[in-house]
């Protein structure tokens, strides 16, 4: 009886010693599933080291965080390159376009607290544009079918442009003659004795509202929405914002979003006490962006990368910013990080929450699926166009290597980031080079995922 007894036990201890193991076993295995090789995530670093070393690049900032943890960092290069001072972690750059996706985030915020419908006109906010007109190709002036509404803004709808792209239409004209840039205006003309891009020193615009009031006598180049158009659209609603909120439109975001979210270094000016931080801005020979065509010189231009804006004499130094919600913003990869991660946790960071669940997922339902960029010749198939930001919806179809669901976009100084909620995974990449060539886009994309074990 006593040997059964010992049998019985040393059975028992032999079958929990297998559970054990087959527990260690498959917990290894699970947490090993959604991990990163060290070894393959370095291409990533050789990639971007390359490219600096060729002069492609003044540096880069790049960070990929799993479940909130970086997992990769790339600091490389210089913040600029003619004084050689290195570039860090902290340094702050021009998102441009890197500011929709936040404005979209505020506008939800405000629907969020039926403050704002996105079916409301936004002539309801800025009354003068009632009377907005659309022009054909011909030069033929028309009635609005229906009002522009505030959904068509978020999702580049309305009809409205950005004068810069290559589209040559009768509405280009007119923006340019009436100065219908809300940011400050770059003159890119270079010629023999000109060595240099300048950024003049006054901007059209006092306030992101002065430019909305003016941008309503501007016609559409299409009906409101007909079709998918890039432009000033989303700028408008920093002026909704804070006519509905009764702050200023980068008051409200400090508010609501960076200071919820601890992004201590986000907004639409650069401190003078952190310009030492603020990157020097460049652009690349043989670029093209929008109608800026640049022609150059090897004996007046030697070096590959060109100084546009001077960390320690830009505009962005000397006055405060248009406040304006589709290209003004300054940040820092942590800062957008933090962004980015609210957007993988649908509307909530730490504790708190941004967003609703219910405004989270407005805000990330695809409005409009395989949209293309007008006069830039590009249709993303497999993707679709959320509230200010831009949403995979199948991956099988599309360029991006993005779980379905994932949420991104980028800047016109190559600035780009994403939001893969499925992997939980975050990619935020700086940089300062606008209009450059080379999409990095994809490699950054391919390299990332293909890291993984």
């Amino acid at each position: 009886m006593k040997h059964l007894i010992f049998l019985i036990i040393g059975n028992l201890m032999n079958f929990q010693r297998l559970f054990i193991f087959l527990f260690l076993i498959f917990s290894i295995n699970f947490l090993t599933a959604s991990s990163f090789s060290d070894e393959r995530l370095q291409r990533i670093t050789a990639m971007l080291d390359d490219l600096v070393e060729d002069k492609q690049f003044p540096g880069f900032v790049t960070i990929i965080t799993e479940d909130g943890k970086p997992i990769l960092k790339v600091v490389n290069g210089y913040k600029d390159i003619d004084k050689k001072i290195p570039m860090k972690e902290d340094a702050l750059f021009r998102i441009y376009s890197m500011t929709k996706p936040i404005t979209g985030v505020a506008l939800m915020i405000l629907v969020d607290r039926g403050l704002i419908k996105l079916s409301d006109p936004i002539s309801k906010f800025i009354p003068e544009f009632e009377n907005t007109k659309v022009v054909n190709e011909a030069g033929d002036f028309f009635d609005l079918d229906r009002p522009i509404t505030v959904l068509d803004v978020a999702t580049h709808t309305s009809g409205l442009i950005y004068a810069w792209l290559p589209t040559e239409t009768i509405a280009n004209d007119i923006y340019e003659e009436k100065n219908l840039h809300p940011y400050y205006y770059l003159d890119l003309e270079v010629t023999a004795d000109q060595t240099d891009f300048s950024i003049p020193a006054e901007k059209p615009y006092s306030n992101i509202c002065e430019f909305a009031q003016e941008l309503a006598s501007a016609p559409l180049v299409h009906q409101p929405g007909e079709k998918w158009t890039y432009g000033v659209g989303m700028d408008l609603l920093g002026c909704i914002i804070e006519k509905v909120s009764a702050m200023t439109f980068g008051n409200f975001l400090k508010v609501n979003i960076f200071d919820p979210l601890d992004m201590e270094d986000t907004s639409f000016k650069v401190p003078e006490s952190e310009i030492n931080r603020f990157t020097s801005m460049y652009t690349h020979k043989g670029v093209r962006l929008g109608d800026i065509q640049r022609e150059f010189n090897d004996e007046i231009f030697p070096d590959d990368l060109i100084l546009m804006d001077s960390y320690d004499d830009s505009p962005y130094l000397k006055m405060n910013q248009v406040e304006d919600g589709g290209s003004g913003l300054i940040s820092t990869a942590k800062d957008y990080l933090k962004f980015g991660q609210m957007l993988n946790n649908k509307g909530r960071y730490n504790d708190g929450r941004i967003l609703s669940k219910e405004a989270f997922e407005v805000l990330s339902t695809s409005q409009i699926d395989n949209f293309g960029f007008q006069g830039l010749g590009v249709v993303e198939l497999g993707v679709g166009q959320a509230i200010c930001m831009a949403k995979i919806t199948q991956p099988a179809f599309s360029t991006f290597y993005q779980s379905k669901g994932s949420l991104f976009w980028g800047g016109a100084a190559s600035t780009y980031f994403w939001a893969d909620p499925v992997e939980d995974i975050v990619l935020v990449h700086m940089t300062q080079v606008l209009g450059h060539p080379v999409d990095l886009r994809a490699d950054l994309d391919r390299l990332t995922y293909s890291s993984k074990n």
